[in-house]
């Protein structure tokens, strides 16, 4: 199976976008920002200008995330050695046991930091870890793919329970709706994202972040991206020989597609998540494209310091908020706000590399390893055919 460096960089650039965009939200006049209001201008030039591609894109990435999931799960589904029972079992060890740990480490954190009063700061830092501890609470963060409060913990791995929902059913999803023709597979999307639209404007007044209406929402942004990498070889062939000035536009409409939010924040008709999301998503497919189309974009990708990123992108994603409420509960008032910021973000980095090294690595080592077997037979087996076929 062919690998995408240049993906692993953009998750890494996602995650870290994501961070800076939670960390920012610890000051009330950036989380409590309106669009058309008298805010501060810095806040303005975060939100509604080019600024914002990375100090406010945090949903926009997560779009990414899913997309990516998407292209990166039809290669393996599509892949000759697929077998379903082998590829469940490396996606909980790849997403499930880190997220596991990563719960718990910010379960026993709240328990023993949050005891400390601490003032309210803003209405998104305060609907985490100020809740009561229920064994039910806990029950739904083991099990992972229900309907609970993920706020209660750590707010980030609400995607993370659509990512795991959407994995277990997405070789469905690929036989049932990506097709030979790409015209085919287009209608299907768009039959798809016509339903899902119309089922969350009828039921989700007050859908909940974990909504299984939601992960019908989400499925589609999966289904763009494995569109992407069943037609891969005609698409980035043809857009490598686009010329320059074309592809300067396309990444230009990509960033524009990905700031689509504060383009139109005043609109509230077009400010909804539901077109916001398709918007977002279609200018991922093209980042995605000219990442791996451009040379210069895709020597950026593969630099070592963003390859490094994308390895602990996902620790990253899972521990920065661990990090900043734990820091922000043991130093409010005793440091500026800024300071402990700081702090964070270098022990995030500290925290995933960690992570990475020996959580995430013996997880995936260990999903090989039980999957092993089960691989080496099949490759038996048509070892096998092959001979009978020859004799």
């Amino acid at each position: 199976m062919t690998r995408y460096e240049e993906f692993d960089s953009l998750r890494g650039l996602a995650a870290l976008i994501v961070l800076i965009g939670h960390y920012l939200m610890v000051y009330p006049s950036y989380a409590n920002y309106q669009y058309g209001s008298n805010s501060s201008y810095i806040i303005y030039l975060f939100k509604e200008t080019p600024l914002r591609l990375f100090f406010s894109s945090g949903n926009e990435s997560v779009i990414l995330f899913f997309v990516l999931s998407g292209f990166v799960l039809y290669l393996s589904v599509n892949s000759a050695k697929f077998h379903y029972s082998t590829y469940l079992i490396k996606r909980v060890f790849r997403i499930y046991l880190p997220y596991l740990v990563a719960i718990s480490i910010a379960i026993l954190a709240k328990m023993l930091l949050s005891q400390i009063d601490l003032p309210f700061i803003t209405d998104w830092f305060n609907k985490s870890w100020t809740g009561p501890d229920t064994p039910s609470l806990l029950i739904e963060h083991l099990l992972f793919i229900g309907q609970y409060n993920t706020d209660a913990y750590n707010n980030v791995i609400w995607s993370l329970v659509h990512e795991m929902r959407i994995s277990i059913i997405f070789p469905l999803l690929i036989f049932l709706f990506i097709r030979k023709k790409l015209r085919d597979s287009l209608l299907w999307l768009f039959v798809l994202i016509f339903s899902s639209t119309l089922f969350l404007y009828l039921f989700g007044s007050n859908v909940d972040i974990t909504s299984i209406l939601l992960s019908f929402h989400y499925s589609t942004l999966f289904l763009m991206g494995a569109i992407i990498a069943k037609y891969r070889h005609g698409l980035f062939s043809y857009t490598v020989k686009k010329k320059k000035p074309v592809k300067i536009a396309l990444l230009l409409g990509a960033i524009t597609c990905f700031m689509y939010e504060g383009i139109i924040g005043e609109v509230d008709f077009l400010n909804n998540y539901i077109f916001r999301d398709y918007v977002v998503s279609f200018g991922v497919c093209i980042f995605i494209t000219m990442s791996v189309c451009s040379q210069k974009i895709s020597a950026v990708l593969r630099s070592r310091l963003l390859t490094l990123l994308g390895k602990i992108s996902y620790s990253l994603y899972l521990y920065h908020l661990i990090s900043l409420f734990s820091l922000m509960y043991l130093f409010y008032n005793k440091l500026p706000t800024g300071l402990i910021l700081i702090f964070s973000f270098f022990l995030s980095f500290l925290l995933s590399s960690a992570s990475y090294l020996l959580v995430e690595k013996p997880c995936m080592r260990l999903g090989s390893y039980f999957t092993r077997n089960k691989q080496e037979k099949v490759i038996s087996k048509d070892h096998i055919g092959l001979k009978r076929k020859i004799g």
